[in-house]
């Protein structure tokens, strides 16, 4: 029973996650050309980060979410 409260934390945490990094990226992709390179490289290594933190956590869930963890993979060749 608590293991089953702990994943569904899990995929609340995973939830928010994605809705930020949608918001970010949707932000950052807006605005990469006006950003200047110092202020775009440091945006996307934040990005980078925290998606790949996402990407972590949603290996910890099952069944693990194959398809959202590539989209993220995907996202960040996007950056």
């Amino acid at each position: 029973m608590l293991h089953l409260l702990f994943m569904d934390q899990k995929i609340q945490y995973l939830n928010q996650m994605i809705e930020i990094i949608d918001n970010k990226v949707t932000i950052f992709k807006k605005n990469k050309s006006k950003l200047p390179q110092a202020a775009y490289a440091a945006e996307k290594q934040v990005l980078t980060r925290t998606i790949q933190e996402t990407i972590q956590l949603a290996e910890e869930i099952k069944p693990v979410p194959f398809s959202l963890i590539n989209d993220l993979k995907a996202l960040i060749k996007q950056l």
